[in-house]
């Protein structure tokens, strides 16, 4: 069995062999069609991190014979630490970093201590109440970066009017305009990237909206008022 070129980058610290024999049974449990993204060492010895799509991994034995899917945890001078979390936010940054700047749809707050991002439904109701209290989290220097997820698909009236506003000349008015209720024209673009930050949101587990991330990729679920969003960044 053949490692591609990038799994080949993840094992350089592990025989080619176990590699191979490692993702050969792994890939025998997986649904058809899944692939191996990378195969790690993990803190224990003897026990690689296999992603395969998720954002968390399979915890697998150096003969690929055995798996655990859960949470790892690490005791800390008497704390618990959850390292799967950890790994996984590490995951959701990297991917939240790699959409450009340009896509998003940015109210930045004039002395910026936090900025978030959030995925965004021009027809939920928590959506245009966290929306409309935009100034408020702005003012206490929350700057949001919103991407799009429209919750019914990438087809339908939502998906269409959330392609009108990123395709509009001023998208901060237009999605301000759209959430108190009014009427938008509908206007089409081919850069626009409604689609993709929707595949994204997938990927990042989001499941409603608003979905929240923090910077470090840490996803807060669901609408939070101004000085309690505040409190959560803070903690």
């Amino acid at each position: 069995m053949k490692v591609n070129f990038f799994l080949l980058i993840s094992v350089l610290y592990m025989p080619v062999s176990m590699a191979e024999n490692i993702e050969k049974k792994i890939l025998s449990v997986l649904p058809p069609d899944s692939k191996i993204e990378s195969i790690e060492e993990s803190v224990i010895e003897g026990l690689y991190k296999v992603y395969f799509g998720d954002l968390q991994p399979l915890y697998v034995s150096s003969n690929g014979g055995y798996f655990i899917y859960g949470d790892l945890y690490q005791i800390d001078n008497g704390s618990v630490k959850n390292l799967s979390l950890l790994d996984a936010n590490g995951r959701r940054k990297e991917i939240l970093n790699a959409i450009s700047r340009n896509e998003l749809i940015k109210f930045k707050a004039d002395s910026e201590k936090y900025s978030i991002y959030v995925f965004t439904d021009v027809d939920c109701g928590y959506c245009k109440k966290f929306h409309s209290q935009i100034d408020e989290y702005n003012s206490i220097g929350i700057s949001v970066n919103y991407a799009a997820f429209p919750r019914s698909g990438i087809d339908g009236s939502t998906y269409q009017k959330m392609v009108s506003v990123w395709c509009s000349d001023n998208k901060k008015d237009a999605l301000s305009s759209i959430k108190k209720g009014s009427e938008i024209d509908p206007i089409f673009c081919t850069d626009q990237p409604i689609s993709r930050h929707y595949n994204l949101g997938q990927v990042l587990g989001v499941t409603g909206t608003p979905a929240i991330f923090m910077e470090n990729g840490s996803q807060i679920k669901g609408y939070i008022p101004p000085e309690e969003l505040l409190k959560r960044l803070e903690g």
